[in-house]
């Protein structure tokens, strides 16, 4: 059953990437999905999963989560890496895909094993 969890939730391939610095590659829709940020080595430093992938970006920007990586006199510093979730997907499924994720990659701007926000909706 986990198998079918995770294989329902995104499409397999990789995921789009954009650059905020730059404004290169998709910018994210408005839309659920797991998210990546990259730093300057290609390393990934941030994991997570959101309800509205654009909004979150904006907030990672504007709180500095991801400000060292978003120097001015650096360009291409940073990529944002997303997938949208599948339609019929849950907050729950996608905290835990989430969770599996960050456990992986261990990213170093990750406090948390993933998946402590807000309750999730069913």
């Amino acid at each position: 059953m986990i198998k079918d969890l995770i294989m329902g939730l995104y499409r397999p391939g990789r995921p789009k990437a954009y650059d905020p610095v730059t404004g290169r590659g998709t910018k994210p829709p408005s839309a659920p999905g797991e998210y990546r940020i990259r730093g300057r080595k290609g390393e990934i430093i941030y994991v997570g999963e959101t309800n509205d992938l654009l909004r979150r970006m904006r907030e990672h920007i504007n709180k500095g989560k991801i400000k060292e990586y978003l120097s001015a006199s650096r360009r291409n510093t940073c990529l944002f890496e997303y997938k949208e979730a599948e339609i019929g997907s849950t907050s729950a499924e996608r905290r835990e895909h989430e969770r599996k994720k960050i456990k992986q990659h261990s990213p170093k701007l990750n406090r948390s094993r993933g998946g402590e926000g807000r309750p999730a909706a069913k």
